[in-house]
């Protein structure tokens, strides 16, 4: 790879910063070990791969094309093993994939060459046009998320392609999405296939069955494109069948894991990790790893005109009412969020969670109703949306009854999460939304609700035009601006303004079979099956 000055910022840099945590603070929450490998014992390290190994998840991906990869959280976990990306985002570097290395031209252009040999499972050889065109059709789709350097990419030659950029590339996570989330493929396959079910894969596996709302099925992808010598460890095919169950309700993957039907899932409550820890019901053959998680629910108030919600002393009577231990129970999964974000993130501050006033960290009834009695509102009802899975529609049931004991109506808008994506963006439809927050750091996390460049409306996420809050977060994802005193005054500008109240942190609570040798993980967090060690004694 062809090491440049952006390469050593954004990498050298970053990661001292962001994974040194020299943010004061910064904690991680309790965890167990993630199982290490039995050198005794015969693993796939041997080149022979497991048969297979079935997977719960509790939504559905719905649709496989390339352009929905901002959709379903689902696809976080199942898209990137048959589609390949430029790079990986690991550690917050840029590892290259398809991409052989970069070399900038200058602040604002920077070339990729890819290699010359990339072929998918129909055999087409992947170019340089074939990159500009899978970028151009997320861009076409309304799908280009965190795009906001992005201008414009196009053919150097066959296998290189020069980007243009709005501004220089100085500001952490620029590049997550444009070269570590936008997956690449043949035009040619594209433009004369389904990609909607049946996508044409360039990754280490391809797509052999999907059922929308039942599984999807991938086998290894025995033309992989990639030589054995220069092959990603993270894009290994240990595994040959890898199934995806789509099952609801969390209640029901403790019953799949217990008979075998699945051997691994994130999903199982919390009251029922027990059974599967040594000395539970269903120890024998299982075991739990639990680790802090990126990710972030987030309730927000729709602040345009068309909403009693644009009203800052309302906010805070909802979120003052709000008892996160309680909703975090109700959800089953998770933690308490304590403040806007969470301490898997090395630049997440501990000491925000004292901060005055801050409504994520306490329920207080009579301060919600001294805020209320400061507003026009006269017993409306407000409608809170999210999506329809079980988790979300446990909280969102518990957000209900806490706001009606400070006497706010509520009406639930349960959804599928593509209908969701869309409502969210009309500010008709919703008086408080509950959204999923993720990024490659606490201030990229941040940038997804709060950044009014996201979604080309000129308003941001809860349909505030804030330039001073536009301001701070600008600031803080620059590597100069993103210090503890930054992103300090920024949290508090937030708590002053009630945008956000951060709900519940994720907790991964990952039930596994024993077969597993080793667990790997994209970006620590989504599970990479075919990257996994198993034992085949």
């Amino acid at each position: 790879m062809k090491h440049t000055k952006a390469n050593r910022i954004l990498g050298t840099a970053l990661s001292a910063v962001l994974l040194a945590g020299s943010l004061s603070g910064a904690v991680m929450a309790e965890e167990n070990t993630a199982p290490q490998i039995d050198t005794s014992r015969e693993t796939t390290q041997n080149g022979e791969r497991y048969e297979k190994v079935a997977i719960g998840l509790v939504s559905d991906p719905k649709d496989l094309a390339p352009e929905n990869t901002g959709g379903d959280n689902s696809l976080l976990y199942t898209n990137y093993n048959f589609y390949e990306t430029l790079f990986d985002l690991r550690n917050n570097e840029y590892v290259p994939i398809l991409a052989k290395g970069y070399t900038e031209v200058d602040d604002l252009h920077w070339q990729v060459e890819i290699y010359d040999y990339i072929t998918d499972t129909e055999g087409n050889n992947i170019t340089a046009e074939d990159v500009v065109f899978s970028y151009y059709t997320l861009v076409d789709a309304g799908k280009a998320l965190k795009y906001d350097k992005f201008e414009s990419v196009e053919a150097v030659d066959d296998y290189t392609v020069e980007f243009t950029w709005t501004s220089p590339i100085d500001g952490i996570g620029d590049l997550e999405w444009p070269w570590c989330r936008t997956p690449i493929f043949s035009q040619k396959a594209y433009e004369e296939g389904n990609f909607h079910e049946a996508p044409v894969a360039t990754g280490p596996y391809k797509v052999t069955e999907y059922t929308v709302g039942s599984k999807l099925v991938l086998e290894a992808n025995d033309d992989y494109w990639q030589t054995e010598e220069l092959r990603d460890s993270e894009h290994l095919a240990n595994v040959q069948t890898i199934e995806y169950d789509i099952i609801s309700e969390t209640s029901q993957h403790v019953i799949a894991l217990s008979t075998g039907q699945i051997q691994y899932s994130e999903y199982v409550p919390e009251e029922n990790l027990a059974d599967f820890q040594e000395g539970g019901q269903y120890a024998d053959g299982n075991d739990v790893y639990i680790t802090q998680g990126s990710g972030l629910r987030v309730l927000m108030g729709n602040n345009s005109e068309d909403s009693l919600m644009s009203d800052v002393n309302l906010r805070k009577a909802v979120y003052f009412a709000l008892d996160n231990e309680a909703i975090a129970a109700a959800a089953g999964t998770g933690l308490p969020a304590k403040a806007l974000g969470t301490p898997f993130f090395g630049d997440y501050n501990t000491a925000w969670e004292e901060s005055e006033n801050n409504y994520m960290a306490v329920c207080d009834v009579e301060k919600a109703q001294e805020y209320l009695a400061q507003t026009s509102y006269n017993g409306e009802t407000l409608t809170l949306l999210g999506s329809s899975n079980e988790i979300d529609k446990n909280m969102m049931t518990m957000i209900q009854a806490l706001l009606l004991n400070v006497g706010i109506n509520v009406e639930i808008l349960a959804e599928d999460e593509a209908l969701v994506q869309t409502d969210a963006l009309d500010s008709t439809k919703w008086d408080l939304m509950i959204t999923n927050a993720g990024g490659g750091s606490q201030v990229g996390e941040w940038n997804r609700f709060t950044n009014y460049n996201e979604f080309g409306t000129d308003y941001n996420m809860a349909f505030i035009h804030d330039d001073t809050l536009q301001e701070y977060l600008e600031s803080c994802t620059s590597l100069e601006g993103h210090t503890e005193e930054k992103m300090t005054e920024m949290h508090e500008y937030i708590l002053e303004n009630a945008y956000y109240c951060a709900l519940t942190t994720t907790s991964m609570n990952a039930v596994y079979s024993e077969d597993f040798a080793t667990l790997a993980y994209r970006e620590n967090e989504f599970l990479r099956a075919g990257a996994c060690e198993y034992y085949l004694d």
